[in-house]
């Protein structure tokens, strides 16, 4: 039986601590729109120690659907079930609730999420079933 997400969260913050910045539970963060010439930086300094925010790619569905926007995203906030659903409606400028829900439920979209703790890299993919939100072994 795949792993919830909310579980695997859930384990993480037990595991890596409650002050950690990349596992949670609140839905509060901020997109960073702007890519710079620093992202290069940003990566060597990661090598010393955590990254700065979290990259969130949207994966084409199961289905074939691609992103029609950007499907890369910069996230200064935590990794839970509520930033994949908004990845999701982001990149594939989903406007109403009602149609998110048909969309998901439909197409079983894929999110990535990578980040760098202590000098490590980590990849996290995450996929609506239809239901929940599942970690992708």
């Amino acid at each position: 039986m795949p792993k919830l997400l909310c579980d695997f969260v859930n384990s993480m913050i037990e595991e890596w601590g409650e002050d950690n910045p990349f596992y949670g539970l609140k839905n509060t963060g901020q997109l960073v729109e702007q890519w710079t010439n620093l992202d290069g930086l940003e990566i060597f300094y990661s090598y010393v120690r955590n990254s700065k925010w979290v990259t969130v790619t949207v994966l084409p569905t199961e289905t074939g659907i691609h992103p029609v926007s950007n499907s890369v995203y910069k996230w200064k906030g935590y990794i839970n079930e509520y930033i994949a659903e908004t990845a999701v409606w982001w990149a594939f400028e989903l406007l109403t609730e009602m149609e998110a829900k048909k969309f998901m439920i439909q197409h079983k979209p894929e999110v990535k999420f990578t980040f760098i703790r202590l000098g490590h890299p980590y990849e996290l993919v995450v996929k609506f079933d239809g239901y929940y939100w599942v970690v992708v072994d």
